[in-house]
């Protein structure tokens, strides 16, 4: 089915897309769009972006633009700035930089939310409900309010309406990446179906907040022991998928170091009380809160380092340790060739891979930080430097790998901005190395325990596979069947050139015989077929000039 005619076809969705439309073509996104015949979009795509917005680089403009068309465009700008690997290291920072400025619902929407989801009277269940919220986002706002049993809690409340706007958008997205992949050859490197797909699936559990819970639950029993953090208590009977209610933590937001020195809290101990908990959050249990930015992590008055927003966590699963495991001493060793191995092992590579470019990128890249004292290594450079690498290569990583890595980029950024001279890489050598590191004696026992059972798996299913194989062979029932992708173009084209050559030298036959009828003395059928054969061959060289290559 072509794409245009699908946009045509959705009507329902017609405003939005001409509103996204109009608003990619004011700042100067949309010149892909002219390659493909839009009916509802040509007027809109004649239009000129302002020169004072064309001043600003494409990746301002990509955020501006993210802003402007709302909710959920905001979100997916947030989602991909955690992915480096498909957007590149400059629009993964500039969309960082997006913040949802959403208008608050009244007060008496969110108090039918509450009561429809509680089943409850707002006064039957808080003492006291501050009508106006202390921060509103794309999915929900917060506010202040006080149990019957006095104690001061955060609700959160999903904005009405919000799912319904949002299934809108990811159509028009689905949509707008179905057309990225099928006319604009170099958006396929990054996988624009999927990227949505995957977008869909982690929006639909962010605006679940019955996950948001689970999320808080866990992460508060993994940190059961340690005296440093404080995660808020979830009231599990008050939790619904629209409103999450958990404990009120006050305290000194790291955004404001100057108040927390106003206090006389020491900022190097905080950042190391900081880095301390997620090294423990990454290292030990493998699940951890991804977003340690200043706006989410606070100093109490006890001096306990309290964690907000649980929408975004990070997992690692035994396979990625086992990734990271391989890639320390890779690093450490400087085996560019052994570093060039583990990334294809881990990564999903795209067609006319090169490998010995990607060994010529990380040498130079192990060379130059394996020089540097730990420290002065920053950390956040270095791993923002191999994630371009990874990028500029077209490798797709896991998810998993690449939350970890902004994770601790964003760690990092968010320590330093207390202690300048904070190394974060100083303070994960010990983690690696200790009882809960991914080099412990029991995480080796383990990847032997998972290596013996692939080997047994491998010995049960496939010498009898091997003896089919062969016995198929020998009775000659053996069938292999291949599928060729991406030659139907260069197949016609070919027909199509053999076919006009026909033409040329047919007529050029009927020419030289003078075959009558005549016309000022030459043949002409000939002249005819001289005329089609004109036609046919411009139209071949036209087709592959749009397309840009001969096949």
């Amino acid at each position: 089915m072509r794409i245009g005619g699908k946009l045509r076809r959705a009507h329902r969705h017609m405003g939005r897309y001409r509103e996204i439309f109009t608003v990619l073509v004011r700042y100067g996104l949309a010149d892909w769009a002219n390659r493909v015949e839009f009916d509802f979009a040509r007027e809109i795509l004649q239009r000129r972006a302002p020169k004072e917005l064309l001043s600003l680089s494409t990746e301002e403009r990509v955020r501006l633009a993210f802003m402007e068309l709302g909710p959920t465009f905001i979100k997916f700008g947030q989602i991909l700035s955690v992915r480096p690997d498909i957007v590149g290291v400059p629009l993964s920072d500039e969309l960082k930089k997006l913040q949802a400025d959403v208008v608050a619902d009244s007060f008496e929407t969110v108090r039918s939310v509450v009561e429809e989801a509680l089943g409850k009277k707002l006064e039957t269940v808080f003492d006291k409900f501050e009508p106006k919220p202390v921060a509103s986002a794309s999915i929900g706002q917060v506010h202040a309010a006080f149990l019957k049993t006095g104690e001061k809690v955060a609700v959160k409340v999903r904005h009405p309406g919000i799912e319904r706007m949002i299934a809108t958008d990811m159509e028009i997205l689905m949509d707008i990446a179905a057309f990225l992949e099928a006319y604009v050859e170099e958006s396929r490197y990054f996988r624009p179906m999927e990227t949505v797909s995957r977008f869909a699936r982690t929006l639909t559990r962010e605006m679940d907040f019955m996950r948001e819970a689970r999320n808080i639950i866990n992460l508060r029993d993994d940190l059961a022991g340690n005296k440093d953090v404080r995660i808020p208590k979830v009231y599990e009977e008050l939790t619904t998928s629209k409103t999450l209610i958990m404990e009120w933590i006050d305290g000194v937001f790291l955004s404001d170091p100057e108040k927390l020195k106003a206090k006389g809290v020491d900022l190097e101990k905080v950042a190391s009380q900081v880095a301390n908990i997620y090294l423990t959050m990454i290292f030990g249990a493998g699940f951890y809160h991804a977003d340690p930015h200043p706006g989410n992590v606070l100093v109490t008055e006890e001096g306990k380092i309290g964690l907000l927003d649980f929408g975004m966590v990070g997992r690692l699963s035994a396979r990625v340790r086992e990734y990271i495991e391989d890639l320390i001493p890779a690093i450490v060793s400087g085996d560019s060739d052994r570093l060039v191995r583990i990334i294809i092992k881990i990564g999903s590579l795209p067609q006319g891979f090169d490998q010995a470019a990607l060994g010529n990128d990380l040498a130079d890249f192990i060379s130059y930080y394996g020089s540097v004292p730990v420290s002065s290594l920053r950390l956040s450079e270095a791993l923002n430097e191999a994630i371009s690498i990874i990028h500029r290569h077209h490798i797709i990583l896991p998810s998993e790998v690449v939350m970890l890595m902004k994770t601790l980029v964003t760690l990092e950024g968010t320590n330093r901005a207390l202690e300048p001279k904070f190394s974060l890489i100083s303070l994960i050598r010990p983690f690696e190395q200790g009882a809960l590191g991914f080099l412990s004696p029991m995480r080796q026992i383990g990847k032997a325990r998972r290596l013996a059972e692939s080997m047994r798996d491998f010995l049960e299913y496939v010498p009898p596979a091997v003896v089919d194989i062969m016995e198929r062979f020998r009775k000659e029932t053996l069938e292999i069947h291949m599928e060729h992708r991406g030659l139907e173009h260069s197949a016609n084209r070919l027909v199509f050139g053999i076919l006009t050559a026909a033409m040329f030298l047919g007529s050029s036959m009927l020419m030289s015989a003078g075959v009558p009828p005549k016309i000022f003395g030459l043949s002409a059928l000939g002249i005819m077929g001289y005329g089609v054969s004109l036609f046919m061959g411009i139209r071949i060289l036209w087709a592959i000039m749009v397309s840009g290559k001969l096949d």
